[in-house]
């Protein structure tokens, strides 16, 4: 990680990347702890961010639709 690079543009980057991102693979990754504030940020910059569930632990995946484009 590079400390300059702001969190939000880590987990864009991640989710342009097409990687899905959970709070798990954000602090693993990035070491990044509010992970839903900057998901929230993002939705309000427009971005179309689909939340899955796992079942049986209720952990959230992101990811950007298949079909989304810039």
């Amino acid at each position: 990680m590079n400390p300059k690079q702001p969190q939000l543009e880590l987990i864009q980057a991640d989710l342009m990347a097409r990687k899905p991102v959970s709070s798990v693979t954000a602090f693993t990754d990035h070491y990044i702890t509010r992970l839903s504030s900057i998901i929230k940020r993002l939705r309000d910059k427009g971005y179309p961010i689909v939340t899955t569930l796992e079942h049986g632990n209720g952990l959230a995946h992101y990811s950007l639709p298949d079909d989304w484009k810039t």
